[in-house]
């Protein structure tokens, strides 16, 4: 009678074990698809940016050859963004050197009279400005959902199955606007 109860407490024991292990996975699994779709959702919106760069570069040269050195260099630190598609410390440097070199070209509507009156600048302006302030919104759920998860993987019943599993510490994005 008693090998009878010391089987049953084995068998309830890895049973909790085994349902702990499933749920704690499919947790995690579920943090990380959600963290990837975020993911592409920001993505969409640095891209949509990027798509409108081409026009702000052509308006800004009808004005002003004499920037073509600054025009180049936004050229270049589009190519890298857009070639960079994985969050991570290099497309957040990228995304950061192009949002600085964008600053820099749209302030030179203050600097070139007839440029900042320019209904196409303008009207680029506005788009840029509009698609920055939606890149700031999705970079703050995403960021907020890595947190989340990444707050998960410290929990003290979630710990051991992050560590035994692979799943890694996820960097937020941080993306100046």
């Amino acid at each position: 009678m008693e090998l009878i109860n010391i089987l049953i407490l084995v068998s309830a024991v890895l049973l909790i074990l085994l349902l702990w292990i499933i749920v704690g996975v499919r947790h995690f699994k579920r943090l990380k698809k959600e963290i990837i779709r975020q993911w592409e959702i920001l993505n969409e919106s640095l891209r949509k940016r990027q798509d409108l760069l081409p026009n702000l570069i052509e308006t800004v040269r009808e004005y002003d050859q004499r920037q073509e050195e600054l025009l180049e260099e936004m050229i270049k630190e589009r190519t890298r963004a857009a070639k960079e598609y994985r969050p991570g410390a290099e497309k957040m440097e990228f995304e950061h050197d192009l949002s600085r070199t964008i600053n820099e070209v749209l302030n030179l509507g203050k600097k070139i009279k007839p440029l900042g009156t320019d209904t196409n600048f303008l009207e680029l302006r506005k788009e840029i400005e509009d698609v920055e302030q939606s890149i700031e919104q999705k970079s703050k759920r995403y960021n907020k959902m890595v947190r989340g998860y990444n707050n998960q993987r410290k929990n003290i019943l979630l710990r051991p199955l992050a560590a035994i599993f692979g799943f890694k510490v996820i960097n937020i994005f941080e993306v100046e606007v």
